[in-house]
Formats: C-alpha cells, sequence, structure tokens
C-alpha cells in the first residue's frame, strides 16, 4: 500500500503544479482598418511573479492599479512585428491567464516577429504565433523557442 500512496500523492502535486510556460499570440492584419492587432496571451502567475521580481515590490496582477502599466510595458518589450509601432489598448485577467491587447498602424501583414516574452525566465518556455487575417487563420500556429529572435513568418 506504501508504494501505491507515494505515487499518488506525487502525481497529485505534479498535477496541481504548473508544468509548462506558454504564450500565446494572435496576430489578426486588419485589410480594412490596415492594423496589425494582437491578443497576447500569458500566464497569470508567470507575469505577476516577473513584474514583483522586476519592481521589487508585492504585486497582484487582478488588484494593483499599475499592474496594467507593468504588464503592457513587458509586453511592448518582448513582442515586436517588423516595423510596426505597437500600443497597448489593455488587458483582461482572468483565474491563469493574462490577456493584453496591442495594435499597431500596418498597411500589409507582417512578414517577421519576435515572441520572447519568459524566454530569459524558463528554458522551456513555447510561444506560438497564429497569424490571422480578417480574422481568418493564414498557416500553422509559428512555434518560437528560447533560441529565437526575430523570426519569418511567411514563405
Amino acid at each position: 500500500m506504501g508504494r501505491l500512496l507515494l505515487p499518488a500523492i506525487t502525481s497529485i502535486g505534479l498535477a496541481m503544479a504548473h508544468q509548462f510556460h506558454f504564450g500565446h499570440i494572435d496576430a489578426n492584419w486588419n485589410s480594412a482598418a490596415k492594423t496589425l492587432e494582437l491578443s497576447v496571451r500569458l500566464h497569470a502567475d508567470d507575469l505577476e511573479q516577473l513584474l514583483r521580481q522586476r519592481h521589487g515590490r508585492p504585486l497582484e496582477i487582478d488588484r494593483d492599479p499599475l499592474a496594467e502599466k507593468l504588464a503592457c510595458s513587458y509586453a511592448l518589450e518582448t513582442v515586436g512585428f517588423d516595423q510596426a509601432r505597437l500600443r497597448c489598448l489593455g488587458m483582461e485577467v482572468t483565474t491563469h491567464q493574462v490577456t493584453l491587447y496591442l495594435e499597431a498602424p500596418a498597411a500589409e501583414p507582417p512578414q517577421r516577429g519576435r515572441f520572447r516574452s519568459f524566454s530569459a525566465e524558463f528554458p522551456d518556455q513555447i510561444n506560438t504565433v497564429q497569424l490571422l487575417t480578417d480574422d481568418r487563420r493564414t498557416g500553422p500556429a509559428i512555434a518560437f523557442l528560447q533560441a529565437d529572435q526575430w523570426k519569418r513568418l511567411r514563405p
């Protein structure tokens, strides 16, 4: 019985722990408005921990009045598309996820991008970008790993 109990307890602990580090961007090029519209989804606990460390102060991502400004600043540091001058429109927080909304004027869809969020903090971080045009997917999601800098998005 003891042999079965330890694996069961370990499995429960692992299931409750944050097992992987993953971020995702939906990058929609709006052809009518000529804008690049991004929704950047990150794990809330990771972002909260990173902002606490960077700014040396307690911070609750869903309660601190400065959280949105700090999170937007971090996203603008770690996300980029071609020559897009991104600006942050706001942030939405749910139990496990933060979604940041970024936008930039864009005469055409982006050809290159970078998505470095948490890459320096977590060696196993995987970030993906899903390209869309007018809210329709234009191909498979593109993975950005720790070693990736700027990456070609289209053939």
